[in-house]
């Protein structure tokens, strides 16, 4: 009897954990609009955004699109159009190139990935795979051999995404879930035998002459014999070249990346700032001596920033920050919409002359807007709530910070926020800071003691939806919204405390029977009716549990705090799925639950009482559950949260006693009742082991005062 029960319950958690897969949903994402970077005249290339199909696994994704006619509702995956702000696990785009490519190395550029990726072009194997990369929202590629793409017929590329460095690293954090983001632009670009890599500018002041110094790379793809190279930098207003030098660079053996760096005078320069931004333009042109060619072209804006006295100075003259923040949601909105210039204008007009973007990097397209409209930018680097031991080094953020600080709109980072002031934390901001030069460098910090290494006044404190200083101000503006998103969980407690009250009195009504009467092979029917109220009791008690905490997590406010809502992905994840489908899997799962507790227990008590009789004979010592159910009920109309699940602990406990009694009184031993709730203790404090390190930064945190 006891086995085909614990059977159909089993099989109910399989098909409650099956419905929940099946419409497992992600949390709807949108297209997002990007910018261009460096342009080029004389590299092919190819745009990959646009529309892509997502799947579950790379072996569905190469089972499908190997296959297109074999599409089917259980294969296909549902498009996604790239850019996007949705978080995708495996997408994969077919897609076609030209057969003059072939006599060219292929270069693969992605921008705005937020996780580790694996790039596979027309298979899954290794061999197949043609890039890795741990994406912090920059610039990333790699070359791929010509020979490794199909001309005339479509070629398959398969990307697939796990979380990124910080997701892992954070507190508590996991690989969970094995997912990204792609919001930037992907391009696949058919180079010469010497391409110019990204550009860095740094300028230099005296007086009103500015002295310009432009670092970039030559790649030669495997083929530095074909040098010595002409590099020629031109420099221009729009109407003509002011300032412009030739270089020339022969091979060096043992290497295919070669630095470069041109420098250019410019007197009386024209300075960019928030009322005029003007940009000049920046023209690279390399060539070698069988008149193969690459360039580039990049506005550059000419200006200074630095921190005096508390102060941000921009061009030698102090200004008062009136910044917002821009969160994750609001930027995708925004570029979304198309409505990134417009935003930034109305903005300024309101006398804001600073964006911070929280949990992200910039884009090009706000960081071009934003130089064309004369507004400052603050970013972050991806290092937030991370333990000490694992903070990485900060080189790994070089490209990415590399490749914004061209734009003259960006003028400050965050290198830390709610970091740990220890010797190993104290290394890292040091050593951020030489990353991120000539901009301004900050640390959000937890308390107000200044151990960062750095300067009382780049420390910055968040308090409540601002971050203040005596330069200034930044604030975040944030819909109010519930953090209630079961909907109708007032109905579902306001029912189910009805139903307990009832079925609590059915009980008290049904006649008394003892723990003899579990062996009774034919029961009369007062005692079957008894036993079948006490049945619907813990089914009741069960269902009562799992409500409770499936309304803690539809709580848990992720978004109450706009600066750090976007670092727990898993959580917005499960609150993106059904509360019913959640609710009725934890019912499952804890009605499983006791039966396998009182099942193991059973065989050891005296005559060795039928299983699912033992449970309903124990469940009249929680009748209290109607008090908890009660309370559930009332949470709309005040009662804290915390109160039902607190007063159910607390009753429990008082209620050991006389539970331990019974159990004794009929001969057995209450240490049995122990073994499956010591067991998933016992696997509760392995796991906890394993992250001692995030409960020793938990304590400093404590110790301090976090945000």
């Amino acid at each position: 009897m006891f086995n085909r029960r614990l059977m159909t319950f089993i099989a109910l958690l399989a098909l409650t954990l099956g419905t929940l897969w099946w419409s497992w949903q992600s949390p709807i994402g949108e297209s997002l609009q990007t910018g261009q970077g460096s342009l080029s005249t004389v590299r092919y290339s190819q745009d990959l955004n646009g529309s892509w199909d997502q799947f579950f696994s790379l072996r569905q994704a190469w089972t499908t699109e190997s296959e297109p006619q074999d599409k089917s509702f259980l294969t296909a995956g549902p498009p996604v159009t790239l850019p996007s702000s949705e978080r995708i696990s495996v997408v994969a785009k077919r897609f076609r190139i030209p057969g003059e490519w072939s006599s060219r190395t292929m270069q693969l550029t992605f921008n705005g990935v937020q996780g580790h990726a694996n790039v596979y072009l027309n298979g899954i194997t290794s061999s197949q795979k043609v890039g890795e990369f741990e994406g912090s929202g920059g610039t990333d590629g790699f070359e791929i051999p010509a020979k490794a793409f199909r001309y005339g017929e479509d070629n398959i590329l398969v990307v697939e995404l796990v979380g990124s460095i910080g997701q892992r690293t954070m507190f508590l954090g996991s690989n969970w879930p094995k997912s990204g983001k792609i919001t930037g632009n992907i391009r696949l670009d058919a180079a010469v035998e010497t391409t110019l890599m990204s550009p860095e500018v740094n300028v230099t002041w005296l007086e009103t002459t500015a002295q310009i110094t432009v670092k970039t790379n030559l790649q030669h793809h495997g083929f530095s014999q074909e040098g010595p190279w002409t590099i020629h930098g031109v420099l221009s207003d729009g109407s003509s070249g002011i300032a412009e030098q030739t270089l020339s660079v022969d091979p060096q053996e043992g290497t295919d990346n070669q630095s470069v760096t041109l420098t250019f005078t410019v007197p009386n320069a024209r300075r960019w700032t928030l009322e005029v931004p003007f940009l000049y333009q920046l023209y690279l042109t390399v060539t070698n001596n069988k008149g193969d060619s690459d360039d580039l072209a990049v506005p550059v804006g000419l200006r200074s920033i630095a921190l005096s006295s508390g102060n941000w100075v921009l061009n030698d003259q102090a200004i008062v920050i009136k910044g917002e923040a821009l969160t994750i949601q609001e930027e995708s909105r925004l570029r979304h919409a198309g409505e990134v210039e417009s935003w930034l204008k109305t903005k300024q007009q309101n006398g804001i002359n600073l964006i911070y973007f929280i949990g992200q990097l910039p884009d090009d397209l706000w960081l071009q807007a934003a130089d064309q409209v004369g507004m400052g930018v603050w970013a972050e680097l991806p290092v937030e709530l991370i333990p000490s031991s694992r903070l990485p080094e900060p080189k790994v953020f070089r490209k990415a910070v590399s490749d914004k600080m061209i734009h003259p709109s960006l003028w400050a980072w965050t290198i830390g926020k709610g970091l740990d002031s220890d010797p190993l934390a104290q290394t890292y901001f040091r050593e951020a800071v030489k990353e991120v030069q000539p901009n301004l460098a900050f640390a959000i910090r937890k308390d107000s003691a200044v151990l960062t290494g750095l300067p009382e006044e780049q420390a910055l404190y968040v308090q409540g939806n601002k971050l203040q200083g005596v330069w200034g101000e930044v604030t975040v503006e944030t819909a109010s919204t519930s953090s209630v998103q079961w909907a109708k969980e007032p109905l579902v407690a306001g029912t189910w405390s009805l139903m307990m009250i009832f079925l609590a009195w059915m009980n008290i009504r049904s006649v008394t029977w003892r723990y003899k009467q579990i062996t009774e092979r034919k029961p009369k029917r007062r005692l079957r009716n008894a036993w079948f109220w006490n049945g619907l009791f813990v089914l009741a008690r069960e269902g009562m549990l799992a409500g409770l905490v499936t309304s803690a997590i539809f709580r848990i406010p992720i978004h109450s705090n706009p600066w750090l809502s976007h670092l727990w992905a898993g959580i917005n994840l499960i609150q993106a799925q059904s509360p019913w489908l959640i609710w009725v899997l934890l019912s499952v799962l804890f009605m499983l639950i006791r039966l396998i507790q009182v099942g193991v227990v059973a065989p050891h008590l005296p005559d060795a009482p039928h299983s699912l009789a033992l449970v309903y004979w124990l469940e009249r010592r929680y009748y209290f559950a109607v008090f908890v159910s009660i309370a559930w009920a009332l949470l709309p109309w005040g009662v804290p949260f915390y109160m039902p699940m607190l007063g159910y602990i607390v009753l429990v406990f008082l209620f050991l006693p006389i539970r331990i009694h019974d159990i004794r009184r009929i001969g057995g031993r209450y240490r049995a009742f122990l073994w499956v709730p010591g067991m998933i203790s016992a696997a509760f404090f392995i796991w906890a082991s394993l992250h001692y390190v995030d409960w020793i930064y938990l304590w400093h945190m404590v110790r301090g005062s976090m945000f």
